[in-house]
């Protein structure tokens, strides 16, 4: 493991996007081949320090965490009959509909009601 000291002149917080360890001038620390490469970069402020002898642990960059979409939830309005699709638009949308409508009039206005709040979120 890669050792990388700090040369810097004052206390200094890295800016790694994940790590963010706090520096005092004269600061050697064991991190990973992919911290010691980005702050090696800038030679004003560390250099290399040599390789450690693996007794400490090194400080790495943190796992980003893999963005999860969520699926959308499934609801077969089609299957669904007047009674039902006004039941379901006053239970998860409060709204009442008009049952003296036809079924095919009531599906769009569920669907419609379903497109608007749950896409939105």
């Amino acid at each position: 493991m890669p050792q990388v000291k700090y040369i810097g002149g004052c206390i200094k917080t890295d800016s790694i996007s994940g790590v963010g360890l706090r520096w005092e001038p004269g600061d050697v620390r064991n991190v990973t081949v992919e911290v010691a490469e980005r702050l090696l970069v800038f030679t004003d402020t560390w250099q290399a320090a040599g390789e450690s002898d693996g007794s400490d642990e090194a400080v790495g960059l943190a796992e980003q965490a893999e963005a999860v979409e969520e699926p959308l939830p499934v609801v077969d309005f089609h299957a669904m009959d007047k009674k039902t699709l006004v039941e379901y638009a006053e239970r998860h949308y409060n709204e009442r509909l008009d049952k003296r409508q036809n079924k095919e009039a009531l599906r769009h206005k569920v669907i419609a009601l379903f497109s608007k709040r749950e896409m939105a979120e």
